[in-house]
């Protein structure tokens, strides 16, 4: 990445902050600002989707859906190698898309899908394949936020081959029964393994929801787990996922959960997302956890809608309406701010970035030669 000695600090959007006097001063004394500290280029016309980094930090992993091609670039986003592995071939990962993608250590790269396991090199040359032993249970195609690698160990929320029919009474998967949290070593041992929180909204309220993975985070001897439907982050030992704490994470008003799809309805689960909230994100910066969420679409635009239908002009217009992100900053379990930004951030491990647009730009405004990825920290 090209360093930046100093580029901007962007003043966070206090529009949401209804206090005043003393109180409202002393809660913008403790609320720090997003700032721009790097940036890189990458020479695609198509903006790839940024699928991991290496563990010392000099190499970067892209996937174009566009073209089936998995990007190896430099830390300034310089393209070292392309290939395209998905379909048929020697090097293949037999299939037209993955799970996740993600860097062993700094030499080797490691691609999961529902057919088998696929460990690279840097070439893309293929080193060795396996049958998927542990199934992610997720909806993501492509870059599965619960699953993770770092040293000997593997984290995945899903579950055994052998168990599946343990999974499913009458067409409904048993959330509270069943070890989904599985740490396992390379070869699909599992080593250790814990049930999800009795707490979350879709154990309280069983039905069909249109997810249940959470976002991983890994930071030494814990992992944190954000489950999107619910306004939590859990945190648990790691490797060996006992539960030693929580963190509620008080949405305001724009928050809406999201309840289990009506049964006998096709594409409930997409209304009922489209009606309530989910969390999206969340990344640690120097001291302040940043979390957001999407808001809620009022019941009578959703109820307008044709339920025979997904993915329609009208509903993707709502959609780009009302879901927009509403943002969280958290100094040690306090939230000290939340409110909203003009910019869509993403996180990838410990980095906190935007495509193509900084505050208050348009990414969509100019066609670009070169995609650009901006990232922060809050300071």
């Amino acid at each position: 990445m090209k360093n930046f000695i100093f580029i901007a600090f962007i003043s966070i959007c206090l529009s949401s902050c209804k206090q005043s006097g003393p109180e409202a001063d002393d809660q913008l004394e403790k609320t720090p600002t997003l700032t721009l500290v790097d940036s890189m280029q990458i020479d695609r016309l198509v903006v790839p989707t940024l699928l991991d980094y290496s563990f010392d930090g000099q190499y970067f992993l892209f996937f174009d859906f566009q073209s089936d091609e998995l990007i190896l670039t430099d830390s300034s986003g310089t393209i070292i190698r392309t290939a395209n592995r998905s379909g048929d071939g020697p090097d293949s990962y037999k299939s037209s898309y993955f799970t996740a993608c993600r860097f062993v250590r700094n030499e080797k790269i490691f691609v999961e899908t529902y057919t088998g396991n696929y460990l690279y090199d840097l070439q893309f040359n293929l080193i060795e394949s396996s049958p998927s032993r542990i199934q992610i249970m997720t909806r993501m195609m492509g870059d599965t936020q619960g699953f993770l690698v770092e040293g000997g160990y593997q984290f995945r929320f899903g579950y055994l081959e052998s168990d599946l029919d343990k999974i499913r009474m009458e067409n409904r998967i048993k959330m509270d029964e069943y070890d989904f949290l599985k740490v396992s070593n390379f070869q699909g041992d599992v080593l250790f393994s814990s049930k999800v929180p009795t707490s979350l909204n879709y154990i309280q309220k069983p039905g069909d929801y249109i997810g249940y993975d959470p976002v991983a985070k890994i930071h030494g001897d814990r992992i944190d787990l954000q489950f999107m439907l619910t306004p939590m982050i859990y945190t648990y030992s790691y490797p060996e996922l006992v539960l030693k704490d929580s963190l509620f994470l008080d949405p305001g008003s724009d928050f809406k959960p999201i309840q289990p799809a009506p049964e006998q309805e096709n594409f409930g689960i997409f209304f009922e997302e489209l009606r309530g909230s989910r969390y999206k994100d969340f990344i640690y910066s120097n001291d302040f956890l940043l979390t957001w969420y999407l808001k809620a679409t009022p019941d009578e635009e959703v109820d307008a809608l044709d339920r025979r239908v997904v993915g329609d002009e009208k509903y993707m217009s709502i959609e780009k309406k009302y879901k927009t992100p509403v943002y969280q900053i958290f100094k040690g379990k306090e939230k000290i701010w939340e409110g909203e930004w003009p910019i869509k951030l993403m996180t990838k491990k410990d980095l906190l970035y935007s495509v193509n647009a900084k505050p208050g730009e348009d990414a969509n405004e100019v066609e670009r030669d070169v995609q650009t990825f901006y990232f922060y920290e809050l300071k």
